[in-house]
């Protein structure tokens, strides 16, 4: 993979981080990036 992409995917996840702020549940978080990477395990 090039740096683009993985930096890319890195701030994806910084966003769904902040806007999982307050969240209860850790769960949810990790449910949440799963359904923006769908081909990834």
């Amino acid at each position: 993979m090039h740096t683009g992409q993985l930096e890319g995917i890195n701030n994806r996840i910084k966003v769904i981080k902040r806007m999982a702020y307050g969240y209860r549940y850790s769960e949810f978080f990790f449910m949440k990036i799963k359904s923006v990477f769908p081909g990834n395990p």
